[in-house]
């Protein structure tokens, strides 16, 4: 080897870039006539070897780890039962899916009114239908007028996975002399917390979709709180700007507090679907179709609120739903698991290194905007080989992963449990 070639191959090495793989560094080949320092690991014709006497650019017949057994001590051969000691499978990508579970839409179903205008069948219908066929939706809240029976009924609806969100205190309108930010928006928080064992709500559904600019701000600033359903903005003459609150979110929406929905009327007057159409199922093939997130508005279910929603027409649509969940096509969570999701992937970037053993891990950035968000995502991983095999451990703790096919996995991490670290061979 000559000097140039000899000094270019040690900078090589010394930066990791010889056969190396993201996240996982190949172990280097023995090279005739290179400076070897005490400890020095190489490969060499399927075996690896540990320098034990030092030795500076001896070349010829009979230097090789192979025949120089008094410089080389053997460590074993490169294929072990843990895989390829000497050439370790690499990671090429590691990224979030879109949605969770590698969903192509996400899906939201919203019931408004608990506790006020006679929306008992929330209890009496849509929670256990959801739990048949263990869907979770979402419960807002008039935290004013609950019964100590609302009470208890939004307990069980948090065991059943389902979120509670304030639907503000007494259900004013925010564009009238009765309204109280501090009190229709955190009074209420504070009354669900004092009534649910400290639960916390981090959605906000505004009366009648509507509010002035003010109130909008107060929301924001509250720390608690991490978005809301959108509303029809009240401009400062008192014109309420209609059509503002109705769509699909796209995937990556920017504004976590106007979350765009269509709300259910029997009939289908204002909602984004033809009328005559089943307009709760459309919503969920829109947000497949557009790989975006959809949020449904209603109320009851099989009682006397506003537009309720009749028994049949409510299994059939949680029906629907179901079977686009099985199918792998549609993630249906509340609204704040869909927000922090979203924002989650976007700050918890995961960056591919080593393990210190070889072997790749998953790292994540751990931003203060991860730690507001933090939940678990879905990660894909591409090997830049076929492996036969592929585990992970986060936090001393094996998590699951599944084979997409021989160079793609896919597993559920938290970015806030440490590194994930690979085991592919």
């Amino acid at each position: 080897m000559t000097m140039q070639k000899k000094s270019l191959f040690l900078a090589l090495l010394a930066a990791g870039l010889i056969a190396g793989h993201a996240g996982a560094a190949a172990l280097p080949g023995w090279v005739d006539g290179v400076d070897y320092a005490l400890g020095n690991v190489v490969q060499y014709q399927g075996q690896r070897y540990e320098v034990q006497i030092a030795h500076t650019a001896w070349t010829g017949a009979g230097w090789n780890p192979a025949d120089a057994v008094s410089l080389w001590k053997p460590l074993g051969p490169c294929a072990t039962g843990a895989g390829d000691a000497c050439n370790p499978v690499g990671v090429t990508t590691a990224k979030y899916t879109t949605w969770a579970g590698g969903a192509k839409g996400a899906y939201s179903l919203v019931h408004d009114d608990l506790c006020g205008y006679t929306t008992d069948g929330q209890i009496s219908y849509a929670d256990p239908e959801l739990a048949k066929r263990g869907l979770r939706a979402a419960f807002g809240v008039i935290s004013g007028n609950c019964a100590p029976y609302h009470w208890q009924a939004a307990k069980q609806f948090i065991a059943h996975g389902h979120e509670i969100f304030s639907h503000s205190r007494s259900h004013v309108n925010s564009n009238t002399a009765a309204w109280s930010s501090e009190a229709q928006i955190n009074g209420s928080a504070d009354d669900i917390a004092a009534n649910l064992n400290g639960y916390l709500p981090s959605f906000f559904a505004w009366p009648s979709d509507i509010t002035p600019d003010a109130p909008l701000a107060h929301l924001r600033s509250q720390t608690g709180y991490l978005g809301g359903r959108a509303a029809n903005r009240v401009d400062a003459n008192g014109n309420i700007q209609w059509g503002m609150a109705a769509g699909v979110n796209a995937a990556d929406f920017a504004d976590p507090f106007m979350i765009k929905a269509d709300a259910f009327t029997q009939s289908g007057i204002w909602s984004l679907y033809p009328q005559g159409s089943e307009i709760l199922n459309l919503h969920i093939d829109a947000a497949i179709a557009q790989g975006g997130w959809s949020l449904r508005t209603a109320h009851g279910v099989n009682d006397a609120s506003w537009e309720t929603i009749p028994l049949a027409r409510y299994q059939g649509h949680l029906d629907y739903a179901k079977a686009k969940v099985d199918s792998g096509e549609l993630w249906m969570a509340p609204p704040s698991d869909v927000i922090r999701y979203r924002f989650a992937r976007q700050n918890c970037t995961p960056v591919i290194v080593s393990d210190g053993n070889g072997q790749a891990a998953v790292q994540f950035d751990a931003s203060t905007e991860c730690q507001r968000y933090a939940t678990t995502l879905t990660l894909d991983i591409a090997t830049d080989r076929a492996v036969s095999s592929a585990g992970a451990m986060q936090g001393g703790n094996p998590v699951a992963v599944a084979r997409l096919d021989a160079s793609h996995y896919r597993l559920s991490v938290n970015p806030l449990g440490g590194n994930v670290s690979l085991q592919l061979r």
